[in-house]
């Protein structure tokens, strides 16, 4: 849950809304980020928002 909520505190802090997600919603163990997208988004918000997410999980080690 830690990584989760730090993930979470760090999108947020680049201006990403996102919902950490825990047990028991999720399997014990496991944690998500829930993400909600519109189809007013635009490509260029949305490659922001993927650009952000890459940095944030690679900071904390959830993506290589």
């Amino acid at each position: 849950m830690e990584k989760a909520v730090h993930m979470w505190k760090v999108l947020s802090e680049e201006g990403v809304f996102v919902n950490p997600v825990a047990p028991p919603a999720t399997p014990p163990g496991r944690c998500l980020i829930r993400t909600s997208y519109m189809a007013t988004h635009t490509d260029e918000q949305l490659d922001r928002v993927l650009l952000i997410m890459e940095q944030a999980g690679k900071k904390l080690g959830v993506i290589q």
